[in-house]
């Protein structure tokens, strides 16, 4: 059974489960109210159960989702692009927030990728947040070795990001129910062996456009909840992200800057279980290596999310990068499982 087949059975009996799990929850809530009542939501040992309010008028007895979950970047979002909301705040609006924890992993083809993160919330305004990205390069270094006859050494590019994001403006602001919440971030990104990879095939990448192992992006979002456009809440982002990574920095930094959108949505199926979705907008800034380094494409994804409890998700879903160097991947799938404490 190869890593493809596996990842494809998992996801079903995921998303089997959830659905499965969160049909029954939904028929605890009650149709005139739509809130669920203390008494269904406490668990055995009287804790409350995570849900949402469908009407925000009221308050719902039952405590809030544990979302948004993390990046594969470090801040708090969907899969690849931010959201406004900061992971885990304090919920008694004390100076610190409790810690969160989250691990990723994609299968693109002949490639693989994984990521850890870890954010903090100070003052329920400002997120701290690392993520530590592995990326296998799959078959990328047999075929350099037999275009050039030379050994690029690595099998993986490896990539830290340190993040550091500040909410300007809560959402509702001003007194004014349309205000979203808008939140700016400033990240460090450290490439960790692509300079070793260029240095041992001739300066290859910097002549295509790689000047640098290290770099900064800026980024600048919106989130707002739509609550009575549907039966339940209805999340919309949009942001920009000014930056001068290739493949997120994965393959270096250029040192040119551009401005690039992404979007994202995520649609409460049930209180436990969300379908997300996003765009990632990428820079193609390379010069072409035919078969070796192609076109940067954008990134998309489609996602279940499913609350397990107050303190976990777990998502699984559909996840298209395009042309990843050597390769084309239409049919990626990826994963995560989010932990706050």
């Amino acid at each position: 059974m190869n890593k493809k087949t596996l990842f494809i059975g998992c996801a079903f009996i995921f998303c089997l489960f959830a659905l499965t799990v969160s049909a029954q929850s939904a028929d605890e809530v009650s149709p005139s109210s739509g809130v669920k009542s203390e008494k269904n939501q406490a668990g055995s040992d009287g804790e409350k159960l995570p849900c949402v309010s469908h009407r925000p008028e009221e308050k719902p007895t039952c405590a809030a989702p544990p979302l948004p979950p993390q990046t594969i970047e470090g801040p708090g979002g969907i899969f690849i692009t931010p959201v406004a909301y900061l992971v885990n705040p304090d919920d008694k609006g004390g100076p610190v927030g409790k810690p969160a924890v989250s691990t990723s992993y994609a299968y693109l083809g002949e490639k693989d990728f994984f990521a850890a993160a870890v954010s903090l919330t100070l003052l329920n305004r400002i997120e701290l947040s690392y993520a530590f990205n592995n990326f296998q390069l799959g078959d990328l270094r047999n075929d350099i070795k037999k275009r050039t006859g030379l050994d690029s050494r690595y099998n993986h590019t490896q990539l830290h990001h340190f993040n550091l994001r500040g909410n300007l403006i809560p959402e509702e602001s001003f007194e004014l129910p349309w205000m979203p919440a808008i939140t700016a971030g400033v990240h460090f990104k450290y490439n960790e062996n692509i300079e070793s990879i260029d240095h041992r095939l001739g300066g290859v990448l910097k002549s295509i456009g790689v000047h640098d192992n290290k770099g900064f992006d800026f980024t600048l979002v919106a989130t707002k909840m739509i609550k009575d456009l549907l039966p339940r809440p209805l999340l919309i982002t949009a942001g920009v992200r000014y930056t001068e990574a290739c493949h997120i920095g994965l393959l270096g930094f250029s040192n040119e800057y551009t401005l690039e959108p992404e979007l994202s949505f995520a649609q409460f199926i049930t209180d436990r279980l969300l379908l997300v979705g996003e765009f990632k907008s990428k820079p193609d800034k390379l010069k072409r290596i035919p078969s070796l380094v192609e076109e940067e494409d954008h990134w998309w994804t489609v996602a279940f999310c499913y609350i397990i409890n107050n303190h976990m998700t777990a998502s699984v879903g559909y996840f298209n990068p395009g042309r990843l160097l050597n390769e084309t991947v239409h049919n990626g799938l990826a994963g995560r499982l989010v932990f706050e404490f």
